[in-house]
């Protein structure tokens, strides 16, 4: 009985901050607040695919925000231009992310290390130059507007607050979908790959299909996210998707932890209210983040997620010690 609580107690521990989560923010929040708390949910299922990339086969990219407007876009043209039902587009945009990122992962996973890097920062500024320049796709400088809001029927939102309970729904099954992806043989192989690449080779993984797949899965969170931010706004364009904010997603798995769904989820928090909060400071804000992420880098490596894992491993054995000098003490008085 002990084992089994001990096992599942995590789960529910997450749960129940899930449902007050839930539960507070929208009664304790402003339409504005409420905007950048959306925001900062939609990021978080791009993110969820780069932590899937980088914490589990060590591929850090770039090409997050790419393949978020390769789904916005795709989304956005369907609905608004061929009359198609915006959950039909949303599965498209997704879709046409993935199909994407399977392309031109074939192409740049054949770089390795720092070549790969360098590749992901090339295609995303490639790609968003298209996006600011193919007038007939993305609207060019002036973007798209007057996208369709999203259909769900019964469930439609209709104000900024319904959204939040469907972002929260569909970023919650995301983030099942990814931890449990870490535990199948993919997420193992992942890991293999991400230690050490002859080993893993040596032990029948498929290194080149592992890290395809893994940039696949990636693109395609990415392009929901997109996706669902099209219809979110009602309005996208290229600067939605610039280069430079693929370091925002960068920053949210190094502070939430590379390997953590649910330190992912608070780092997409911080970092997207952060601007919010330091909004008088504005001018220092990028002075702030540099200073940030060197002292994350020193002082917590595997961001909150570890801290979080190194306090606990601390108390268990406090509690522990505890435990062996009480029943110690009782020994001998009992002798």
């Amino acid at each position: 009985m002990g084992k089994i609580l001990k096992k599942h107690i995590g789960t529910a521990v997450f749960i129940i901050c899930v449902a007050i989560f839930i539960m507070v923010i929208p009664a304790n929040t402003t339409a504005y607040s409420i905007t950048v708390m959306n925001a900062a949910i939609m990021y978080y299922i791009a993110a969820l695919g780069l932590s899937l990339m980088q914490g589990m086969g060590g591929l850090m990219s770039f090409a997050v925000v790419s393949f978020m407007g390769v789904g916005a876009f795709t989304t956005a043209q369907l609905s608004k231009n061929f009359g198609v039902p915006t959950v039909v587009s949303v599965m498209a945009g997704v879709v046409m992310a993935a199909i994407t990122s399977l392309g031109l992962g074939m192409i740049l996973l054949r770089l390795r290390g720092s070549f790969f890097v360098f590749g992901t920062i090339a295609l995303s500024q490639i790609i968003n130059n298209i996006f600011l320049n193919y007038k007939p796709l993305t609207g060019g400088p002036d973007g798209t507007s007057a996208i369709p809001k999203l259909d769900l029927g019964p469930l439609s939102p209709h104000n900024l607050f319904d959204w939040f309970y469907i972002l929260m729904a569909v970023s919650i099954v995301v983030g099942i979908i990814v931890e449990n992806i870490r535990r199948t043989h993919l997420g193992r192989a992942l890991a293999s790959v991400r230690d050490n690449e002859i080993a893993a080779m040596s032990l029948g993984v498929n290194v080149f299909f592992t890290k395809l797949m893994a940039f696949t899965i990636a693109g395609a969170l990415a392009g929901l996210s997109g996706a669902l931010l099209a219809h979110h706004n009602s309005f996208i364009s290229y600067s939605l998707f610039s280069p430079l904010l693929s370091i925002n997603y960068l920053m949210m798995i190094m502070l939430g932890g590379v390997n953590s769904t649910v330190g992912t989820f608070v780092g997409a928090l911080l970092v997207t209210m952060l601007p919010e909060w330091l909004r008088p400071m504005k001018q220092y804000l990028m002075l702030i983040n540099g200073f940030g992420v060197i002292l994350l880098m020193i002082f917590m490596p595997m961001g909150l997620a570890g801290l979080f894992s190194s306090v606990v491993a601390r108390l268990k054995k406090i509690f522990v010690k505890e435990a062996i000098s009480d029943d110690g003490s009782d020994a001998v008085t009992a002798e």
